[in-house]
């Protein structure tokens, strides 16, 4: 027989599991697992398409390209799994291709808190000019995420 909290659980871990596949519908995973040169003497691990999603776990790093046509406000998106704990930030910086500017976002509390009813952590970042954008982002929380932007 099953305690309440058990049963909570499977309901948390049944609703995740939903989130994150409609969190993921229609898009493409990238492995990001290449060593590609990226501005400011960088090395990414991938190009991101506005099309794709990547997936990783935290406590961890990642560091990746995302490349625009025009100037624009980007919105990423976080879907946090396998919540162990939430930690006390999520950092994300973007700096423009000719690195003479960097945009960030650094959470404030409990990041699954954060995510809301939905699931889904969401926040815009500037990126003033066209071209490849160094995007390094970073948690002390432990959980897999998936992460994509519009």
């Amino acid at each position: 027989m099953k305690t309440a909290a058990a049963k909570r659980r499977s309901v948390w871990v049944l609703t995740a599991a939903g989130i994150a596949c409609d969190f993921t519908s229609g898009a493409n995973l990238n492995v990001c697992q290449d060593s590609i040169p990226a501005p400011c003497g960088a090395i990414a691990h991938c190009v991101m398409g506005e099309s794709d999603f990547v997936q990783g776990s935290f406590p961890g790093s990642q560091t990746l390209i995302v490349r625009t046509s025009v100037p624009k406000i980007i919105t990423f998106q976080f879907v946090f799994t396998n919540r162990e704990a939430a930690g006390t930030s999520l950092t994300l910086t973007s700096t423009e291709p000719d690195c003479s500017e960097q945009f960030s976002y650094t959470s404030q509390g409990d990041l699954f808190e954060l995510a809301g009813p939905d699931g889904v952590l969401s926040f815009p970042i500037q990126m003033t000019t066209a071209g490849d954008h160094l995007v390094q982002f970073q948690s002390d929380a432990y959980c897999n995420y998936e992460m994509r932007y519009e």
